[in-house]
């Protein structure tokens, strides 16, 4: 990495710092991290981090789990979230194996990241917080006996439009990828891909 650009790596970490640990002005922080300009700083933040300084420092009141989600939207409107809640159901004899729940997006709405939760060996009450206002639908995918790529349970439902502060109660039940229908078959490939995921 060149000098100025790690420079700028380093400016913005201490910026992040300040904005959630200090009751600083945004003008002072700028200063602080070596901007001259106001402007410039937002600006620089805000394409890096995906959202503007201001707004950055409001998601503290959300936590961590709000702000790593949001880090990667370029779009700096402020955002309503809902929940999912549920709970997953199976029959396939493989309740020891992980359950991977996904929110996802409809085709066409890729500026919006999905959100995942991994449901360990025993859990089968999932939730998933920070959701977005707007439609979206849900996946789970697990394991099942078996080889190839075959070996897999599915459940899938929706769409779903999340409100602001609504929470919505999902049911899953875990099916053969035969036996279930899929909301799309690119977005679904992707649910379906998430044990290969979260392998490491």
């Amino acid at each position: 990495m060149p000098p100025a650009r790690f420079l700028a790596a380093v400016r913005q970490e201490v910026a992040k710092r300040k904005l959630l640990y200090t009751s600083d002005r945004i003008a002072d922080i700028s200063v602080q991290v070596g901007y001259s300009s106001l402007g410039s700083f937002t600006t620089r933040f805000t394409k890096s981090v995906g959202v503007s300084p201001g707004r950055f420092r409001r998601l503290v009141e959300l936590g961590q789990t709000a702000i790593d989600f949001t880090a990667g939207t370029t779009d700096d409107a402020a955002f309503a979230y809902g929940s999912f809640q549920g709970r997953i159901f199976r029959n396939d004899g493989q309740d020891g194996e992980p359950v991977f729940v996904a929110a996802i997006p409809p085709v066409g709405r890729y500026d919006r990241p999905s959100r995942c939760r991994r449901l360990e060996h025993g859990s089968r009450i999932w939730g998933i917080d920070y959701v977005p206002e707007g439609p979206w639908y849900v996946q789970a995918v697990s394991r099942s006996a078996g080889t190839g790529k075959r070996s897999i349970v599915v459940g899938s439902a929706g769409p779903f439009y999340v409100a602001p502060g609504s929470v919505i109660l999902v049911d899953l039940v875990l099916k053969s990828p035969l036996q279930t229908k899929l909301f799309d078959v690119e977005r679904a490939t992707i649910g379906a891909a998430l044990p290969e995921l979260f392998q490491s």
